[in-house]
């Protein structure tokens, strides 16, 4: 796929820690390029990979491959909850010298140059090609056994699947491209939200598949950890039951857009996780780490971190008796560690606290828990059936004065709104908000602010392709037509 945001993102070898390092074939035909130009060039240079390494040792090469998808994974993963949390209405980014830090997501999401533009695009296709390389050759290669491939096959699986989720859900509207070729400068069309919710079910059941002959180790390290009862007896079991935990998760979207069997697969892949509960263990899961070692990277929406990072006040107006608000708003009150700063405006929009979700810059970010898997649990039942987990996860959570709007919801519809608030306080700052008001039609409410609409500030329904996109695919002729919110293309709906 032709555009520099499709492979901007995939780690350097060489200019970070092993967990980030990534092996591409644009680096490999680089480096060959280069070994060509003269005799000169004969210095090895052991963090640069090269076709004759890899052909060498390609358990190590794959092992080095893996293990960069994962660490880029990891690497990405703060920018995308802080840029989810402002379309959200979780977030203000009050930048004092900028305000499009604000405008770009709130105001500006159509502009294909604003600061929310391409948010989960470039990055997630770079690393999507860095996974493409390594099943070519890990499948290639006679130097592992079947077991070996089976588990490696079945990460990489997976995460091209999670890749993929959050491409696709930072714009329904507009689509993903589905799959790469072997050509990484090939444009390749844009096809629609269901059909790409289908290809990741489908890669996350081919991965089940792989992981259940993969035996109980991996031959590479596996840069994740596996909280409280989500650590099961080996790294294969503990990475099967994030495989079908992942699958809940994005069933249960499904289900939520009318997709038939969504909501029964949802509740299939959820009897597959041994440490899913709905009433005990809500924060096991799986998370990925951070440190401050050199060349790694830290928790880059810490509240050491960001300190520009303000909560939006849908989140906390009204909200301080709930246990969830007071353990994650650093309003003085329980987060000692995070100390209270002064109220901020930007831009015409004021925030009175910063949020302290994750106090450190090493504190670990979830990728899925077991609060969440609750609420799915819950979700999927619909009403009646699920209020009783719901109400329990509102108490277990949220304590005996937790926010609630219907507390004994009397219809599918007041299940609903009561649903919506229990996720945005139990998953704040987890990637969620946005995605639960527009699955369920509605965006306009987290745009009803009166000091957002006083400003101008619109709820987005995707996040636009970036320029770079758009002007590489006019220039190869828009295959598939040209993709909305590009120069000639449809415009991206409102919300309704």
């Amino acid at each position: 796929m032709r555009t520099p945001e499709l492979t901007r993102g995939a780690r350097r070898p060489g200019r970070s820690s092993q967990m980030r390092r990534s092996f591409t074939l644009t680096a490999l035909a680089a480096t060959v390029a280069l070994a060509a130009c003269g005799d000169r060039l004969d210095i090895t240079n052991p963090n640069s990979p090269s076709v004759e390494g890899a052909a060498a040792n390609p358990r190590d090469a794959t092992s080095r491959q893996i293990v960069g998808v994962i660490g880029t994974f990891r690497g990405n993963l703060p920018g995308a909850y802080n840029g989810l949390g402002s379309y959200g209405r979780e977030t203000y980014n009050m930048t004092p010298q900028d305000g499009r830090s604000v405008t770009g997501y709130y105001r500006d999401w159509r502009q294909v140059n604003s600061f929310g533009a391409g948010l989960n695009w470039g990055a997630r296709y770079g690393n999507l090609r860095n996974i493409y390389e390594a099943k070519k050759l890990v499948t290639s290669t006679t130097a592992l056994t079947a077991t070996e491939k089976a588990g490696a096959l079945g990460v990489l699986k997976t995460f091209e699947a999670v890749e993929l989720y959050y491409v696709i859900i930072s714009r329904p509207d507009i689509g993903a491209v589905a799959e790469l070729t072997d050509n990484p400068n090939e444009v390749l069309p844009i096809v629609g939200r269901n059909e790409i919710l289908a290809r990741i079910v489908s890669l996350l059941d081919e991965a089940f598949t792989d992981l259940g002959t993969a035996g109980t180790s991996f031959y590479f390290p596996v840069a994740l950890t596996y909280q409280g009862t989500a650590a099961l007896a080996n790294p294969v079991a503990s990475f099967s039951a994030f495989n079908r935990a992942f699958k809940a998760r994005v069933a249960n979207l499904q289900g939520s857009l009318g997709i038939a069997g969504g909501y029964a697969a949802a509740q299939a892949a959820l009897a597959q996780v041994p440490w899913f509960s709905t009433s005990a263990n809500y924060s096991a899961g799986v998370y990925v780490p951070f440190s401050t070692a050199a060349g790694d990277v830290l928790n880059g929406i810490s509240f050491q971190s960001n300190t520009n990072l303000y909560t939006h006040p849908q989140i906390y107006t009204g909200r301080s008796a709930d246990l969830r608000y007071r353990a994650k708003i650093a309003d003085g009150t329980i987060r000692t560690d995070c100390v209270t700063a002064a109220p901020r405006t930007l831009v015409g929009v004021t925030s009175d606290y910063r949020p302290c979700t994750y106090p450190t810059q090493v504190t670990p970010l979830p990728v899925i828990r077991n609060e969440e898997l609750a609420l799915i649990a819950a979700e999927a039942a619909g009403y009646p059936a699920g209020v009783a987990t719901l109400t329990t996860v509102r108490t277990t959570s949220g304590g005996a004065n937790a926010a609630t709007v219907f507390p004994a919801p009397a219809s599918q519809a007041q299940f609903i709104d009561e649903l919506l608030v229990q996720r945005e306080l139990s998953l704040f700052q987890e990637g969620h908000r946005w995605n639960d008001y527009r699955r369920f039609g509605f965006l306009a409410r987290l745009a009803s602010t009166a000091q957002d609409v006083a400003q101008g500030f619109t709820a987005a329904s995707s996040s636009t392709l970036p320029q770079q996109e758009c002007d590489s695919r006019a220039r190869a002729g828009n295959p598939g037509g040209t993709p909305m919110g590009c120069a000639g293309g449809a415009a991206i709906p409102g919300a309704p």
